[in-house]
């Protein structure tokens, strides 16, 4: 009688949980424990509490658990059930985290407070700039939120950093925000000084430093479109690279600083008698100087976010080539696939189908594996699925084997993953219902232990 009374209250508590009435099994899951201490019952129970929003119980649970000497297997699903290590807290709201070329710190932006005045906290308030070390010490803020600052990123040395930061009121409509110009700053942490490079008469984006750290590479848009440009540190030398004839985006140089590489709108692909984002986008490459362009992928098909490989002799990016959802159209809801090429076009490889929702993809810091967000697996009661719904992040091999989930999607959103520049650690955020948008880093090879 003790046994089937177990399994009958397990059953009970799991048919409980799949309808959501989850204090009622927690009762039932926690009556299966007084009787018989099964891991697997814990494990139920610290679920149960977690879906109730019960957070202090969830904790005491996975405590007792850790107690009993977890399997690999459990110790999986405990690391699913906490999202890994959280670097900073999911109460602010923070967004654009980036590593240090040491990989040391990490350099992101948070809201924190009522900056607006309108008596709560949430995305319309100013981001701070905040940087944390990888075990989640030392926090400290770099730029105040008095204004609004987004896009940081470390020089390769770490003693700058390059933000947007909007001041003004550029658009005329009685308050700053970001549908206002942003000027590009750089911060000297070192010598506590901060400097405007880039004036914002003009809509700037995606600033980045040079692998030597003397200039910074960013969009601009002049007069109808996007050129490509870069500046040295101290504001002086500002240079065209790429022409605003056309939108250009998502530039970066490569590892050696001699080439630069983007995506491009230069053609009216979906024959509505205009050039712009609804039509698709090539790949480029030209070099540092503005001269030698290549284009690396046609923009037969729509192709973005292209990224080098460590040591520069490949590309990988992201291409939307069907209609995936079946709406009688290929757009931006559309699945895109994963590719990689040599810096000539050649070789090209689909490494990762367009079957799930893809993006961010990046390398790793060996350049044998690839990082993304993906769709990748449909979790039953979480909002949305495909284009809409939570992501989990996955590594594959450039050869687009070996495919493996880091992160899951079941309890928590995940985005903009990225690896470390010198080691297996991956950064990301992550949120779960009722929660602002946390920083968190995971192993991409081994199982935090124990005592992590």
């Amino acid at each position: 009688m003790h046994l089937f009374g177990k399994i009958k209250e397990v059953k009970r508590g799991q048919e409980l949980f799949e309808l959501g009435i989850f204090d009622e099994a927690v009762k039932q899951f926690s009556m299966a424990i007084s009787k018989r201490k099964d891991i697997n019952t814990y494990y139920l129970l610290a679920e149960a509490y977690f879906n109730n929003g019960d957070l202090t119980n969830t904790k005491r649970i996975l405590r007792e658990i850790i107690a009993l000497s977890p399997s690999e297997k459990m110790i999986k699903k405990i690391c699913e059930l906490t999202s890994m290590k959280k670097i900073v807290s999911d109460e602010y709201r923070n967004a654009f985290p980036a590593f240090s070329g040491d990989g040391k710190k990490i350099v992101f932006c948070s809201i924190r407070r009522d900056t607006n005045g309108d008596g709560v906290v949430d995305q319309k308030d100013n981001f701070g700039i905040y940087i944390i070390d990888i075990d989640g010490k030392n926090e400290k803020q770099i730029v105040n939120d008095d204004f609004q600052n987004t896009y940081p990123s470390f020089s390769p040395d770490g003693s700058r950093v390059v933000y947007l930061c909007r001041r003004r009121d550029t658009n005329g409509d009685g308050k700053i925000d970001l549908l206002d110009n942003p000027g590009i700053y750089i911060k000297d942490l070192d010598k506590q000084y901060e400097k405007c490079i880039v004036s914002d008469e003009y809509n700037n984006k995606f600033p980045s430093f040079s692998p030597d750290g003397d200039r910074i590479l960013f969009v601009s848009w002049r007069r109808y479109n996007s050129g490509i440009y870069t500046v040295g540190i101290d504001g002086k030398n500002e240079k065209q690279i790429v022409s605003d004839e056309y939108d250009n985006t998502f530039p970066s140089f490569s590892p050696n600083g001699q080439r630069i590489i983007y995506a491009s709108w230069r053609r009216d692909t979906n024959r509505d008698g205009q050039i712009d984002l609804r039509d698709n986008s090539g790949i480029y490459i030209i070099d540092s100087d503005g001269k030698n362009e290549q284009e690396i992928a046609s923009d037969k098909y729509s192709n973005s976010f292209p990224v080098f490989s460590p040591d520069g002799t490949k590309i990988v990016y992201l291409s939307r080539r069907r209609d995936t959802n079946k709406d009688g159209k290929i757009d931006a809801l559309d699945n895109s696939g994963i590719y990689i090429c040599d810096t000539k076009g050649r070789n090209k490889k689909c490494i990762l189908s367009d079957k799930f929702y893809n993006k961010f993809p990046s390398f790793s810091s060996d350049g044998k594996r690839v990082l993304f967000l993906s769709s990748g697996k449909s979790h039953r009661g979480k909002p949305g699925e495909g284009f809409f719904g939570w992501k989990g992040i996955y590594i594959v091999d450039i050869d687009g084997r070996n495919k493996r989930q880091v992160v899951g999607e079941k309890y928590y959103g995940n985005t903009n993953p990225v690896f470390s520049p010198t080691q297996d650690k991956i950064l990301y955020l992550a949120w779960r219902e009722g929660t602002q948008r946390g920083i968190y880093l995971a192993d991409a090879n081994v199982l935090p232990n124990l005592q992590e």
